[in-house]
């Protein structure tokens, strides 16, 4: 063997390790979210609601780096998505609904699995639903019904929100039917036909690269400095904002609708 074939060999070697690290990037990303879940759910049960809501949300943040991740070094697989889908089941649909479950609903007795059931099962067809559609459509700019990952989060961001106002578990009424009627309604929001604008919207490319990643900065460190209601008042806006958004485009494409329908209708002619 020559030494240019040789070193024809180390390279192919060099290249298919770099390949497979690229690939197992994303999916460690994934993995971590896994267990950031597990943990949470672990914490719920032991009384640590803080820490249980601390989890889902870091669980969230590597949720959104390992499908970016993955686009931009093109090492998406159909392995990587399934993987994806099961974790984000235990993230954002059991670890919120069990954290839920130990934080208030206990007191309802028989009742109280149900309701974390239900947003179990709601997570459950949301993201079944998701994994339908993407393999049919493709990547869209908006999703049906409130993405389970956002609704987790907004879960730990409630358990936050309402230790900020100095109020602690055992809840008595009315904080406790309007907890238990909003978690139901959250879990309810996942699976309607209600469009939410995707975070692809953001796009961060050409000119508006600099100033949009300045705007990121100043707002991660805004939310940073207040956490409790920052990210409790955004995301009550981005569930509310959806029904909004879906009135308004409903509104306007009407117009357009009818305008190009007479654009291309036929004149009428006197015969």
């Amino acid at each position: 063997m020559s030494l240019r074939q040789s070193k024809g060999r180390s390279r192919r070697r060099s290249r298919r390790r770099d390949r497979r690290a690229v690939y197992l990037l994303p999916n460690l990303i994934t993995s971590a979210a896994l267990m950031l879940g597990f943990w949470s759910i672990v914490l719920a049960t032991h009384g640590k609601f803080d820490q249980a809501a601390l989890c889902i949300v870091l669980a969230g943040v590597a949720d959104m780096l390992d499908g970016r991740i993955a686009r931009a070094t093109q090492a998406t697989s159909r392995f990587g998505a399934e993987y994806d889908s099961i974790c984000d089941m235990v993230s954002f649909g059991v670890a919120p609904a069990l954290l839920m479950y130990n934080w208030t609903l206990i007191p309802l007795g028989p009742r109280a699995w149900m309701i974390a059931g239900l947003f179990s099962l709601c997570a459950a067809l949301r993201l079944a639903r998701f994994n339908v559609s993407a393999q049919q459509d493709g990547d869209s700019v908006f999703y049906k019904g409130v993405p389970s990952t956002f609704a987790g989060g907004m879960v730990a961001a409630t358990v936050w929100f309402v230790g900020w106002l100095g109020i602690h578990p055992p809840f008595e009424p009315p904080l406790r039917p309007v907890l238990t009627i909003a978690f139901a309604l959250l879990a309810l929001l996942m699976v309607s036909p209600i469009s939410y604008p995707s975070l692809k919207l953001i796009r961060i490319e050409g000119r508006r690269a600099y100033p949009t990643l300045v705007a990121i900065l100043l707002g991660t460190i805004a939310i940073l400095l207040n956490h409790e209601v920052m990210i409790f008042s955004i995301g009550i806006c981005f569930i509310v904002g959806g029904p909004f958004i879906a009135i308004w485009v409903k509104r306007n494409s009407e117009p357009v609708a009818s305008r190009v329908s007479e654009d291309i209708a036929p004149e009428s002619s006197d015969v």
